[in-house]
């Protein structure tokens, strides 16, 4: 009976360590083949040659500031999480790199873009997950979608480890002079980080937005249902 216990033991172990083995190459799997980046555009988006054509990747899971004009005004830190990106993947006195990619459920996203984890070798010679160092460091918030949430718990981490060391867009947190009414908002105020202080007159849904609005009425916030139930504590 001992032996046949032993045995079973065995057994389960070494058939723990296969599983373990297997699941570690399914991993790696997505990350083996490098891509060579031809540009950072900005703090979440990169080209890279792919299948011999250069495309626009976008790394999933964050959002950084914006450093171009469009339908989203600038934000401010933009050129910080840009240079953030690009001293990543470009380490020092090297002007190639390449990085790893690692895809989810859908691999592709609004105006054709590889939507993406990213992956670079530091001077460490380690793997570097660079997706989740630009939320540890503060210069992104959190953007999830149901189909791209392979590493929804370690953004969230990273974003309260943003947010608890005060890095990036926390760096303000606890500034007086960030503190606003909202009845004192301006067209200046556009674009920058701010700690808004309002009573709350109305909230309401559409789609996948949850919407607050202000006593006065002229100011509200539009909240994804995602990132909502993320960070929710009741």
């Amino acid at each position: 009976m001992y032996k046949k216990l032993t045995l079973f033991i065995i057994i389960l172990v070494l058939s723990f360590l296969i599983m373990s083995c297997s699941k570690q190459t399914t991993n790696n799997q997505d990350i083996e083949k490098t891509y060579y980046v031809s540009r950072v555009i900005d703090g979440d988006t990169l080209k890279v040659y792919y299948n011999g054509d250069e495309v626009s990747v976008r790394l999933i899971g964050i959002d950084t500031p914006e450093t171009h004009s469009g339908n989203k005004p600038l934000g401010e830190l933009g050129d910080k999480a840009y240079w953030f990106t690009r001293n990543k993947i470009y380490t020092e006195n090297e002007k190639k790199s390449y990085v790893y990619l690692e895809f989810d459920n859908d691999k592709y996203g609004n105006y054709d873009r590889l939507l993406a984890y990213v992956y670079y070798k530091g001077k460490d010679g380690k793997i570097h997950f660079l997706n989740k160092e630009i939320m540890e460091n503060g210069y992104a918030r959190p953007l999830f979608y149901s189909d791209t949430s392979k590493h929804k718990d370690e953004f969230i981490e990273a974003y309260k480890k943003a947010f608890e060391e005060r890095k990036g867009i926390f760096q303000f947190y606890d500034s007086k002079n960030r503190i606003i009414e909202d009845k004192n908002l301006t067209d200046s105020d556009i674009g920058k980080i701010r700690n808004v202080k309002f009573k709350v007159s109305n909230v309401s849904s559409s789609g996948s937005f949850y919407h607050v609005y202000s006593e006065n009425g002229n100011f509200y916030i539009s909240i994804r249902r995602d990132e909502y139930n993320a960070f929710l504590i009741i």
